[in-house]
């Protein structure tokens, strides 16, 4: 289990570290995937979080479509929510690489939106759409230690104005929305050939490609309350969200033990160990996790005739971890 232990080692760090790994040489397997499972066990708390970067938009109501001038509006984006550091520091600290010291609201998960606003008809609501990608390549590979990164964060929301004043400068809103956030990190290590030690059976892996992934789907509802001034628009809200969750670990390559493609009975018996999921094209250990999460969060805009610049920070409130983000957009 030790040569498994490093290589799991590796692929809890590289991502958090962006760094190099610097194995130990004595790492008890079971103590090393208590900590993978810690680190899985905190992202699918962070995940829903961190999916509802975006649409959170000044105005509580942007107005009718029909109107003239039609009230729409595009714009985008970024920021990032933190993961507690508690999660991670036992895993890093197994490699001589403890996390530094000055990071007192967490590790932080980035992301970011491009985004669409349309306000409706008849009835006071608005709709939007969001969207971010980023395919699995090396295209920040100088930035991130060489590894690949992968990201995708999709979600739609529908407002409806309880508070739309023309007399009074207050809007509110109630709202359903559903995020759906994927994401992952990879290396392939190019010209590593060795076997791996579980239980009675050594396996092989070729030119692996190690990768730690993540999953979520979240439906949240939330109600966002806004001041339209002149030139600025102070904002509030808060949502309740339910969220399916997972989050690992992956191994990606030809197994073979002694040298021969490996055996149904082998799958069967490494299977049952408990330490992940085997195919013969490589292993991983993936935590699911589902359940209610909430949030708070609030901003100001600066309003310079049709362009807004968003500042939003975001908490949340059930393990305990921040958020910021910033946006332009372009609102009619």
């Amino acid at each position: 289990m030790k040569k498994y232990g490093r290589i799991l080692c590796f692929l809890a760090v590289f991502m958090l570290l962006a760094a190099g790994p610097v194995f130990s040489q004595s790492i008890d397997g079971d103590l090393l995937r208590s900590g993978v499972d810690s680190f899985s066990n905190a992202m699918v708390k962070a995940l829903p979080f961190s999916a509802t970067m975006g649409l959170n938009w000044s105005d509580a109501h942007i107005g009718q479509f029909v109107a003239l001038p039609p009230h729409f509006g595009v714009g985008f984006t970024m920021g990032a929510t933190t993961i507690p550091l508690g999660s991670i520091t036992g895993l890093a600290d197994m490699l001589g690489m403890p996390i530094p010291g000055d990071l007192p609201i967490g590790f932080p998960l980035p992301g970011y939106t491009i985004e669409a606003r349309l306000g409706g008809f008849i009835i006071p609501f608005d709709i939007g759409v969001k969207f971010g990608y980023l395919p699995q390549n090396e295209l920040l590979s100088g930035l991130v230690g060489g590894m690949a990164l992968k990201y995708q964060l999709i979600g739609a929301d529908f407002r409806y104005a309880v508070i739309d004043s023309g007399l009074l400068p207050i809007r509110f809103s109630v709202g359903l929305g559903i995020n759906h956030l994927t994401g992952g990190v990879f290396k392939t290590i190019r010209g590593f050939e060795d076997d791996f030690s579980f239980g009675i059976i050594n396996i092989e892996v070729d030119n692996p490609e190690l990768g730690l992934a993540w999953e979520t789907t979240v439906l949240e509802l939330k109600a966002h309350v806004s001041f339209p001034l002149l030139i600025i628009t102070p904002y509030a809200g808060a949502g309740i969200s339910y969220a399916w969750s997972n989050a690992g670990y992956q191994v990606n390559s030809r197994i073979t033990v002694n040298g021969d493609p490996i055996e149904a009975t082998d799958l069967e018996y490494l299977n049952g160990l408990g330490v992940g999921r085997f195919s013969s094209n490589g292993f991983e250990r993936m935590v699911n996790a589902e359940g209610f999460n909430a949030r708070l969060y609030g901003g100001i805009s600066i309003n310079v005739t049709v362009i807004r610049f968003d500042f939003t920070v975001m908490y949340n409130v059930m393990d305990p971890s921040f958020g910021g983000t910033f946006g332009v957009r372009l609102q009619i």
